[in-house]
């Protein structure tokens, strides 16, 4: 498995959108249960993980798996630190919240007002740097950026490459997940208050809540840090290249621990931060996104939160306000499965649902023909779905992308039988009434996808 580097978010849009359980009603937690599941893990080296559920603030259970450090032999545990990609939005939102709150700031400012130079500054609104909505092109897409990604760079290099990024719509026609958008809120806290991003956050947010083990990029003291790896088929090896968090930053730069990320949400949601009023402009969504928060279902319960990747790193933290349950899972490692399952399942356990354990069966990949797979091109679509899925081939394998979300790419398992094993997609090929299809599965979630014409 390679680490992606394209964005500063989840792999997969499926993977957090169709979450499903068998949902029972809130109990008490069956410890020896989830135990197990995490030795399970942790015996066959499936994740690196820090986990943990709560209600009303009081801790359910957290697990570990895993190594933070397996040079050293250290293990994960309950104060190790982990790089959380692009929860850090959520963070960067708050600011910028607070910022309104104090007059600094109105929603409806321009980017001109800071950057005037930039692409489209006198349309593009804070609200739309927020939202995702500015239509400037996403610069961890840029074709450089794995070989740019470890080497220091300023926030003046950055503006001088800004303003010749292109742009990929009209500003506020629709949404597009760009890691531009929080990385100019990130410059913008720093213009108006005169001070850096690092006195902002350390001040207005970690200091008020004692997060004592919040950081802004790699902490000095790596003692409880986890390094992130990636498993080749045969061994575990540390993630290359390794980041330089400059290239994170606002969007993406925080480190921190299970616990003290719980912390951080739990107060958010309790108006510790934030006002009530900005608090529900913040989960206010649009095309699925509000202000450094979006959605996922368990069952028929919907959590507020967000998901980050960058490294191998691979973290989700969520929230329900309707009974104060909030899940972290932070990754460093993992081999073919998807994380999404392991929120999955600490959620079955807080909510007293049976627990799954992970098959340890890897179908192989076969080799198709690259004729094969270009009669399957084109865009798709399938009644009352959202989102539309392009399939295309590059370097001659199949990729998927869905509408506005990063690509990801498909194992050939037949001529026909394709999958994304990381969140458990199986996408079948067939003809309907004489158009190319492809059944799409996951888990229990099945449906048929036509190519538009």
């Amino acid at each position: 498995m390679k680490p992606n580097y394209s964005s500063l978010k989840n792999l997969i849009f499926v993977a957090l959108l169709l979450a499903t359980c068998s949902c029972g009603s809130a109990q008490k937690l069956d410890t020896p249960a989830a135990d197990s599941l995490f030795a399970f893990y942790d015996q066959h080296e499936l994740f690196f993980v820090n986990a943990l559920v709560k209600r009303e603030g009081t801790l359910l259970y957290q697990g570990s798996a895993g190594y933070q450090n397996r040079e050293a032999g250290i293990k994960n545990n309950p104060k190790t630190q982990f790089l959380i990609g692009s929860i850090t939005k959520t963070y960067t939102a708050t600011l910028i919240m607070q910022l309104v709150e104090e007059g600094q700031l109105k929603l409806d400012d321009k980017l001109a007002r800071f950057y005037p130079a930039l692409p489209n500054a006198d349309r593009i609104t804070l609200e739309m740097l927020l939202r995702h909505r500015s239509g400037l092109f996403n610069y961890t897409n840029a074709p450089t950026f794995a070989q740019e990604v470890s080497t220091p760079i300023s926030k003046e290099q950055f503006l001088e490459r800004f303003k010749s990024l292109k742009t990929n719509f009209v500003p506020d026609s629709r949404f597009e997940y760009s890691n531009t958008n929080y990385l100019l809120l990130g410059f913008i806290i720093e213009e108006i208050t005169k001070d850096t991003y690092i006195n902002q956050l350390q001040n207005r947010i970690l200091n008020k809540l004692n997060l004592k083990d919040t950081y802004y990029g790699r902490p000095d003291d790596q003692t409880n840090f986890a390094k992130s790896y990636v498993f080749n088929g045969e061994k575990w090896l540390p993630t290359q290249p390794e980041w330089n968090t400059d290239w994170a930053a606002a969007a993406g730069g925080i480190a921190t621990t299970a616990s003290d990320l719980a912390l951080f949400y739990e107060a958010l949601f309790a108006g510790k931060l934030v006002s009530t009023q900005s608090l529900a402009r913040m989960m206010e969504l649009k095309e699925g996104y509000g202000f450094g928060l979006g959605t996922v279902p368990y069952g028929n319960r919907t959590f507020y939160g967000h998901g980050g990747g960058i490294e191998t790193y691979y973290s989700y933290v969520g929230y329900n306000p309707d009974d104060k349950t909030l899940f972290v899972r932070l990754i460093n490692g993992q081999k073919h499965l998807d994380p999404n399952d392991i929120s999955i399942q600490i959620l079955n356990a807080a909510y007293g649902a049976p627990l799954q354990f992970p098959s340890l069966t890897v179908k192989p990949e076969v080799e198709v023909a690259p004729g094969v797979l270009s009669r399957y091109e084109g865009t798709y679509a399938a009644p009352g779905f959202p989102l539309e899925i392009k399939v295309f081939v590059k370097d001659g394998k199949l990729y998927g992308q869905a509408t506005g979300q990063s690509a990801f790419k498909l194992t050939s398992y037949s001529d026909t039988s394709f999958g994304f094993t990381m969140a458990k997609i199986e996408m079948n090929f067939f003809e309907k009434d004489g158009q190319q299809a492809f059944h799409f599965s996951q888990g229990p979630n099945k449906m048929d996808f036509v190519r538009k014409p």
